[in-house]
């Protein structure tokens, strides 16, 4: 029997500058038979929530998913104040490098949008669809996932898990930290502006980490190791489908992207990494670990730790890169 899982994504494909790993978690959701993708909601982060709507239902409309419900989620955090990230992620938009977009397809965001669109709603109809058995992988920021669980509690324990991309363990003395594979972003900024995933509203991270669902972290420490090159990026034949094209047309200004401005071989496939960890848990290895909540909500993203607490939570701490990469591979070359 297929996995049933809702996508929560701050999928931001297709815009300069912006990673693309939620449409490629998308696209792997949408190609792997042990999944039953149930449900799109759209989050904010890495762009506001409207845009990543807009974006996932261009990508449905390619795949010939119509089908799967998309829920609209609210840009701003339940308390913090992210203009200050936006406004930075905005002018990312315009710098060096951006021209490699131009050639990408633009995805037009609209000013309204249907009122039946609510994310909470979405996602609670999806628990109470599948009771026991739907998972949630959140790629973005938490916040949808924490107003379905004020608005309907009891849903916590209809859930078979949650799966976060995000967070971090502190590295020992001596050790890369994860930061240093952003270079374009200096010191200063990851520490006084940006803000993604758990650290995006942390309140609502928080509400989460409580509400008594089994919640499965894959950090950076992980995702930082795993890349996707360019030439392991699949051309789209004469044959290929809109979708692949589309693929194609946006990775390929990140991977180079990456490559030019952050000097790494190519892009991070954060996201794919937390979406195959629900349906094939054996390419990773696992441990219990526990937030410091006091650090989530500084917030600071190395809030996982080994040292006792309340809450806990399952955190995966290696992956078999090769067989991912094979996976991966497989999957997406399927499309193509």
């Amino acid at each position: 029997m297929a996995l049933p899982i809702l996508l929560d994504m701050d999928n931001a494909c297709s815009i300069p500058a912006a990673d693309v790993d939620d449409a490629l978690a998308l696209a792997l959701a949408l190609a792997s038979p042990e999944v039953e993708l149930v449900a799109c909601t759209a989050s904010a982060g890495n762009c506001l929530a409207r845009e990543s709507y807009a974006v996932t239902r261009h990508m449905l409309m390619l795949a010939e998913r119509p089908d799967i419900p998309l829920g609209l989620g609210p840009d701003n955090p339940l308390r913090r104040d992210r203009w200050p990230h936006f406004a930075h992620l905005d002018a990312k938009r315009r710098e060096s490098g951006c021209e490699l977009w131009d050639n990408a397809p633009a995805i037009g965001i609209p000013d309204k949008y249907p009122p039946d669109t609510s994310a909470a709603d979405v996602i609670i109809a999806a628990v109470r669809n599948h009771p026991g058995e739907l998972v949630i992988v959140a790629t973005g920021s938490l916040t949808n996932v924490a107003l379905a669980l004020q608005q309907a509690p009891e849903i916590a324990a209809e859930l078979n898990g949650i799966f976060h991309m995000g967070g971090a363990w502190p590295v020992e003395p001596g050790e890369e930290q994860w930061e240093n594979a952003t270079p374009d972003i200096p010191p200063e900024i990851w520490r006084d502006v940006l803000r993604f995933n758990p650290l995006y509203d942390p309140e609502a991270t928080e509400i989460v980490l409580h509400c008594g669902a089994a919640v499965t972290f894959m950090p950076a420490n992980v995702t930082m190791q795993t890349c996707l090159t360019e030439d392991a990026l699949p051309v789209p034949g004469p044959e290929a489908s809109a979708f692949s094209r589309f693929l194609h047309e946006t990775c390929l200004p990140w991977i180079r992207w990456s490559r030019t401005q952050r000097g790494i071989p190519g892009m991070h496939l954060h996201d794919p990494l937390a979406l195959a960890a629900a349906f094939r848990p054996e390419l990773f290895h696992f441990r219990e670990m526990s937030v410091d909540m006091s650090i989530l909500l500084r917030p600071d993203g190395n809030f996982l730790t080994d040292v006792p607490t309340i809450p806990s939570c399952r955190c995966a701490v290696a992956v078999d890169e090769k067989a991912f990469l094979k996976l991966f591979g497989e999957r997406i070359l399927a499309m193509f």
